[in-house]
C-alpha cells in the first residue's frame, strides 16, 4: 500500500472519534438560545402589529377604490360598512369591511335583495378600527359618478397599546378621493 488507509477504514476511524453531547453542554446551549429568543421577542412582536396596521390599511384602501370603481361600472349605488360576522353594519364593528349594491336603498345588507361583491376579514389581534362617515354607519357610492358625495368620512386603525407609528386614518372625500394619513402628519385621536 502507498499509506493511505483504504476509505471503508477511514469511515471507521471517524466514527470512533464521535462522542455524545453532555448534559452540561446541552444546558449551556438552551441557556444561550433562551438569552437569544428573550432579546429578539419583543422586536417580533412589534413586527406582528406592524404588519397588522399594513394589512388592513391595504384592505380599506383596496375595499374603497373598488367600490368607486364597480359602483360607476355596474351604474348602481354601493355600500362599504364596517360589519360584525352577521354582516350587520356598525360603524365601530371589527370583524369585517362589506362592500355590496344596497338595492333596497335601506343602507343595510340584506342577503336576498343586495349582491355582495366584496367582503375582507379583518382578522384583528392589536388593533381596533372606526368607521366615521358623517354620523352614518356605512358610506355609499353613488353609481352616476362613482363618488360618495355626501358620504364622506374616514377609516381609523387604532393600536391597542397606543402605539403612534401604527396609528392612522384612510380617508375619502365626496369625489372619491383616498388618501393615507398617519399619526405623524395627520391628528388621529383614538377612542
Amino acid at each position: 500500500m502507498n499509506g493511505n488507509l483504504p476509505i471503508h477504514n477511514l469511515t471507521g476511524l471517524y466514527m470512533l472519534n464521535q462522542r455524545g453531547v453532555s448534559l452540561t453542554e446541552l444546558i449551556f446551549t438552551i441557556a444561550i438560545l433562551a438569552i437569544i429568543a428573550s432579546i429578539a421577542a419583543p422586536s417580533f412582536i412589534e413586527q406582528i402589529k406592524r404588519m397588522e396596521a399594513n394589512t388592513i390599511r391595504s384592505k380599506i384602501t383596496s375595499t374603497l377604490k373598488t367600490a368607486k370603481a364597480e359602483s360607476r361600472i355596474r351604474r348602481q349605488n354601493l355600500i362599504v360598512c364596517l360589519a360584525n360576522t352577521h354582516n350587520v353594519c356598525h360603524k365601530n364593528a371589527q370583524d369585517r369591511l362589506l362592500l355590496f349594491t344596497d338595492s333596497d336603498d335601506n343602507q343595510t345588507y340584506n342577503f336576498n335583495t343586495d349582491t355582495l361583491i366584496s367582503i375582507e376579514a379583518l382578522d384583528l389581534d392589536y388593533g381596533k378600527v372606526y368607521l366615521r362617515a358623517g354620523g352614518r354607519t356605512h358610506t355609499k357610492f353613488f353609481g352616476d359618478t362613482g363618488t360618495p358625495r355626501g358620504h364622506m368620512g374616514h377609516i381609523k386603525y387604532c393600536p391597542d397599546d397606543d402605539e403612534r407609528s401604527r396609528m392612522y386614518q384612510v380617508s375619502f372625500n365626496m369625489v372619491g378621493g383616498i388618501k393615507f394619513k398617519p399619526k405623524a402628519r395627520h391628528d388621529t385621536e383614538c377612542p
